[in-house]
């Protein structure tokens, strides 16, 4: 452990993590209306856990000048609308629950990236005394959403404030116009592409590649398992996660759907940030004291313009470039957690990390997004809760990467315990933290497609419709385009194998490019 007089000679200004906290509301099986529980709302659940965290800091609520908040999923897209509304400043929402009066009120821009760029930020304005203690906190409350539609129960989760409020939405768009209006809605329809494609590449045919999707993911449930804060703490075996049935149904070819994320949680964390000095000061025990070593983000291009949609060289450049600031590689890592939203995204980042996949290293410290389960924009903030909790007891260092979009802006930090490594960071450096990805190659835009050959693809399972094939494709000249068709026969060509490398042929149609195979 390090010695009392290393801490002591800290900079006041080196920002600190000090408290964290995470909790978890589980609907019991075979509730009905009449039996249920109150209904809590996700700002609700947010507040509970500011309050604990602050708690775990010693820290009192009216000495929080920040509050900064991940934006909820109803606020996020039309999928996740509350019909029972929401507040207009989230801040403020959780401010009134606990008692406190900030300054600054921060609701965050979209993305699973959000929370280390939020915690980022909020460190660097306490370094550079913007700040002297901010909160960071984010929930959802999804299933309880879902219940009370399902129950016809009626809710009021409608608040009301004029204080000010940083409103950051949609700074960035992760989809461009042509994908959405091809029919690539959800994100398992964007990440199905990307997987799709690495069963090309790793050479396995679909039933291999679902096998190896299963290993992948076994061991993350595990994890979920014994983990207390958990939404689904159920071992799921490699068979269970392997075999298609009524519980796990198709999503998008090749994925069912206990092998995504599960957004419909009760969950919610915080962490309270703050200067050494002000540590001191308030005489918050140093064991408790948890420092960012290195940070670095970065965006790619749209998904179907990418050189190779199976991979993300701006993925590669955050994560080389977040190890080499820490002078460390992935394995000197005393616990991981990959952002696990598709097992595209864990397989890829351990292309980049050379982690193993095959079980023999514990990939994450929650459970990850489908058995932890993956509460909107706010799951990275439950794996820093986790982090920053088992350094006081633990290890020296921790790695977290997230992702979002589709699998577009990248984010990794690395928390520490050890004083001698608190300043690495320059904090006067605002830039320096941006990995630069403008130089990235994209293919150029085909607007009016004749003929091409499929470079991935994807088979849409719909509830009141034909199922949907949706194909990335590219011309002769290397020009991309996505193309759809709901014909019956292309839907049953696509689930007896991969077309990647076919040819197809288009035909006009309002609004969509629609595709036909190319006759042999």
């Amino acid at each position: 452990m390090p010695q009392p007089y290393e801490y002591a000679r800290l900079p006041d200004n080196t920002p600190v993590i000090v408290g964290a906290a995470q909790l978890v509301e589980r609907i019991p099986e075979h509730t009905s209306a009449a039996t249920a529980p109150a209904l809590t709302a996700p700002l609700q659940l947010a507040a509970h856990a500011s309050g604990s965290a602050l708690h775990d800091a010693g820290i009192a609520a009216q000495d929080v000048d920040t509050i900064a908040v991940i934006r909820l999923f109803s606020d996020t897209g039309k999928a996740w609308a509350s019909p029972f509304g929401g507040s207009n400043n989230a801040p403020e929402s959780i401010a009134q629950r606990i008692g406190a009066s900030p300054t600054a009120r921060i609701y965050s821009d979209v993305g699973g990236t959000q929370p280390l760029e939020l915690l980022t930020e909020l460190l660097q304005d306490i370094a550079q005394g913007r700040t002297t203690v901010a909160l960071l906190a984010g929930a959802e409350a999804i299933a309880n959403q879902r219940f009370a539609v399902r129950h016809n129960i009626e809710l009021d989760w409608r608040e009301t404030y004029s204080r000010p409020l940083d409103n950051r939405k949609y700074r960035n768009r992760y989809a461009s116009a042509e994908e959405v209006s091809s029919g690539l809605h959800m994100p398992a329809h964007f990440y199905a592409l990307i997987e799709n494609l690495q069963v090309k590449q790793l050479g396995h045919t679909r039933q291999q590649h679902t096998e190896y999707m299963a290993r992948l993911l076994a061991p993350f449930s595990t994890v979920a398992a014994n983990n207390p804060y958990a939404q689904f703490p159920n071992i799921r075996t490699i068979e269970e996660l392997a075999d298609a049935g009524p519980h796990n149904y198709p999503i998008s070819l090749p994925y069912t759907k206990r092998l995504i994320a599960h957004d419909s949680v009760n969950q919610a964390a915080a962490l309270v940030l703050t200067s050494a000095g002000n540590a001191r000061r308030l005489k918050i025990d140093p064991s408790q004291w948890v420092f960012l070593e290195s940070y670095a983000d970065g965006v790619d291009q749209y998904l179907s313009l990418r050189e190779d949609p199976a991979h993300s060289v701006a993925m590669e450049r955050v994560l080389q470039s977040v190890l080499a600031s820490a002078e460390c590689t992935a394995r000197d890592m005393d616990m991981i957690d990959i952002y696990s939203c598709f097992p595209c995204a864990i397989h890829a980042a351990c292309k980049v990390l050379n982690l193993p996949t095959d079980g023999s290293r514990p990939l994450t410290v929650t459970g990850g997004l489908p058995f932890f389960g993956g509460p909107g924009n706010n799951y990275s903030l439950h794996a820093l809760a986790e982090v920053a909790v088992r350094l006081r007891r633990e290890g020296t260092r921790g790695l977290i990467t997230a992702n979002g979009g589709m699998m577009s802006k990248h984010a990794a930090l690395v928390l520490g315990n050890d004083p001698e490594r608190a300043t690495r960071i320059d904090w006067g450096a605002d830039s320096a933290l941006t990995v630069d990805c403008s130089d990235i190659p994209i293919r150029p835009v085909c607007a009016v497609p004749q003929e091409g050959r499929i470079v991935s693809y994807t088979l849409i399972a719909r509830r009141n419709a034909a199922d949907l094939g949706v194909v990335l494709a590219e011309t002769p000249a290397g020009e991309r385009f996505v193309a759809v068709s709901a014909a019956t026969d292309v839907a049953a060509e696509l689930s007896l194998g991969s077309p990647i490398g076919r040819q197809i042929r288009m035909h006009a149609a309002a609004g969509q490019v629609e595709f036909s195979f190319a006759a042999a």
